[in-house]
């Protein structure tokens, strides 16, 4: 639920490794962590009503240490450079959300370190402190980390937008 922000933000975090990435693949691996997990956790809560034993938040698969290892070891096996700027985004969006704990704080039982070191903290994924998608928005609204990074993320995506379009028109 940070798309602006882990997009604009996710792309610059590479310095000098971006230019050598392919950005569409770069981009997909900044969400890949939520397009797996928000979908797996906001599906088992609609069918069932209430959170699943193991998936009981949106951050499990996609935004452990095993999925970033299994990525790379694909990476490794494949040598498909697409791999790596997926690996890249996923990085990125990994960082961005161990800094958006650092700066609002989790509780223990909904910490982003759960799912990262998956399962050598236990055989769950950090509970959700909310309990529907309209009560998981309303939240993210309110959480100045989320509003400042999709602030700068957005701005960031607009400049580079803004300097495409300033060097195709030239």
């Amino acid at each position: 639920m940070f798309v602006l922000g882990h997009v604009g933000i996710g792309t610059r975090m590479l310095l000098g490794l971006r230019e050598r990435l392919s950005i569409r693949w770069l981009v997909l691996g900044c969400l890949l962590p939520d397009l797996i997990d928000k979908p797996l956790f906001y599906g088992l809560l609609w069918t069932r009503g209430h959170p699943d034993a193991l998936i009981s938040g949106s951050r499990s698969v996609g935004h452990t240490g095993l999925f970033a290892l299994a990525l790379l070891a694909l990476a490794f096996a494949l040598r498909r450079p697409a791999l790596w700027a997926v690996i890249a985004g996923v990085a990125t969006h990994l960082g961005l959300d161990i800094g958006g704990e650092l700066v609002a704080g989790a509780t223990n039982d909904s910490s982003i370190w759960i799912a990262i070191f998956f399962p050598a903290l236990g055989w769950r994924f950090p509970r959700a402190p909310f309990h529907s998608l309209v009560e998981h928005l309303r939240i993210t609204a309110e959480n100045l980390y989320v509003i400042a990074g999709e602030i700068v993320g957005g701005a960031i995506l607009l400049r580079a937008w803004w300097l495409r379009r300033k060097v195709q028109s030239s």
